[in-house]
């Protein structure tokens, strides 16, 4: 499009009267879009329930990570969408054009996908051996013939040490023969319920105060 009739556009729009009007158009999809949003985060705080119960015998710090990635990274991708159809919407209230706009977003975005393919797959494949519970921090595992103990795990790759000091990085969508020869679990959990409720040791009774004889009234 001719920059110069985009831009005579652009200033026919901007009055008083229709900066009004279009002000409103604008809260009222920003409401709505963020409602859209609010109420997709919910709807994933059901989906994901089930999974988050699965790291129960998982350390603590372990637990909090696995759960806010598997909670958090949908309700981004959701509230990105939402907030970028909100912008054309925006956009398409102050008279851009939108069609082209949609274009270009869309081709962008086909570009970067094409080109970011193997991490996206990456992140997908972590998200679902997270879901899975399949293996944490501490696991000592095999993964395509080689063996080790998990030192990180995030959503791009796996990184082990082998029991010769050798570090293995692995990416994520080449996780394919998994066996976990060991969990590690939160050994707290599992000691004894004396260790932490037995009462403490009673104190020692205090020796009776020695008698002492009566005083003697003054002369």
């Amino acid at each position: 499009m001719d920059p110069k009739v985009l831009w005579a556009t652009l200033a026919a729009n901007f009055t008083l009267a229709n900066l009004i009007l279009k002000g409103a158009y604008v809260l009222c999809i920003a409401l709505v879009f963020e409602f859209i949003a609010w109420w997709a985060g919910r709807r994933i705080e059901k989906m994901t329930a089930p999974l988050i119960t699965a790291d129960a015998e998982r350390e603590h710090n372990w637990r909090i990570r696995r759960r806010t990635i598997l909670r958090q990274s949908p309700k981004i991708i959701s509230r990105t969408l939402c907030y970028t159809i909100a912008a054309i919407l925006i956009f398409d209230v102050f008279g851009v054009p939108v069609l082209p706009l949609s274009l270009a977003i869309g081709a962008v975005i086909a570009l970067f996908g094409a080109a970011l393919l193997p991490i996206l797959r990456d992140i997908m494949q972590g998200y679902a051996l997270l879901a899975d519970d399949a293996l944490a921090v501490g696991d000592v595992v095999e993964i395509d013939n080689h063996q080790g103990t998990v030192e990180k795990f995030t959503l791009r790759g796996v990184w082990l040490r082998d029991s010769a000091g050798r570090a293995h990085l692995l990416s994520n969508r080449h996780v394919s023969n998994l066996v976990v020869h060991q969990r590690r679990v939160d050994t707290s959990r599992n000691k004894p319920a004396a260790e932490f409720d037995a009462p403490a040791p009673a104190a020692p009774p205090r020796p009776p105060a020695p008698n002492r004889p009566p005083a003697r009234p003054a002369k």
